[in-house]
């Protein structure tokens, strides 16, 4: 069956690898390292191999300009779309007023069902409070009215990793949150997001869901199917913990996204990912290396790796 291929979990290609992607369309394959096994993967990029393409982003712009050319491969196309405004912990991500024009653009080109809003994770510190975090969620509410369907949150997950690197790189300090707090929380930007007509999405924080906050499924085989009108595989993926997504081949590669995210999961040093898109080779065919075509690790797959190690 044809796979649905992420772009991706594990770093932001439209925004920094979008000429790469392109260059592998054109080939009509990509290999991909395993993160823990390190052996390569091809995956094939052919468009009878693409049942639909699900991209993530915080900065689409470098990708606008390619999406006839995408379109050859497949018109299949959905798009994960971060913006929360928070630029103290996102210091290379653009003006969130860009953001949502960029927004705009896709739910006009494509529709509003193809365009998920990602106000994601909050991350509630000693310097950013929640009533912050609400201000700004609906701020970029206010402008996405009629644009956006449904927004995805949840709240940052205190790996050690992101804990010392809020702390190194931002001063800031996680708050510890109960339970109960992060609920009553989300059900405040629930409502705030209906006056907009938009409906909230809780992504791994099954505690959150209630009559006002659904469980989202981020990538979601049978939404998929409906909205294309294809067939698509909806068998479960080896997902972390409470992840409701189908199946899925992501082709990025961790420590390489120069957004520098305090909080980032998939980056383990902002230091090491900036090297790494430095040293990015556009001609390359895996994101991080090059391949040699027929070597016997190189072997046709699908692998289901998860994003949180």
């Amino acid at each position: 069956m044809p796979h649905v291929l992420s772009v991706s979990r594990r770093t932001d290609i439209p925004a920094f690898y979008s000429d790469w992607f392109m260059n592998r369309l054109k080939a009509g394959h990509v290999f991909v390292q395993h993160p823990y096994t390190r052996k390569p993967f091809r995956v094939s990029l052919q468009p009878e191999d693409i049942s639909a393409v699900v991209f993530w982003s915080k900065n689409y712009a470098p990708l606008l300009n390619k999406l006839d050319s995408i379109e050859r491969t497949t018109r299949n196309l959905f798009f994960h779309f971060t913006i929360t405004a928070n630029q103290e912990l996102e210091p290379n991500v653009p003006d969130f007023r860009d953001a949502v024009r960029d927004f705009i653009f896709l739910a006009r080109r494509y529709s509003p069902e193809q365009v998920l809003w990602r106000y994601d994770p909050v991350c509630v510190t000693d310097k950013l409070s929640f009533e912050i975090h609400e201000e700004r969620f609906v701020r970029c509410a206010e402008l996405l009215k009629e644009h956006a369907a449904k927004c995805c949150l949840s709240f940052v997950h205190p790996y050690k990793k992101v804990l010392v690197n809020l702390r190194k790189d931002t001063g800031h300090a996680l708050l510890e949150l109960s339970e109960e707090r992060k609920q009553v929380y989300a059900l405040r930007l629930a409502r705030r997001a209906d006056r907009y007509g938009i409906r909230l999405f809780a992504c791994c924080n099954d505690y959150l869901v209630s009559e006002h906050v659904a469980k989202a499924s981020c990538i979601d085989g049978r939404f998929l199917s409906a909205l294309f009108q294809t067939s698509i595989d909806t068998r479960q993926a080896s997902m972390r913990k409470e992840c409701a997504c189908t199946r899925s081949v992501d082709i990025g590669a961790y420590d390489t996204c120069a957004h520098g995210c305090a909080y980032c999961y998939a980056n383990a040093d902002k230091n090491r990912a900036l090297a790494a898109h430095e040293r990015h080779d556009p001609e390359s065919n895996a994101l991080t290396m090059q391949v040699t075509e027929g070597e016997p690790d190189a072997t046709e797959g699908h692998p289901q790796q998860s994003l949180f190690p």
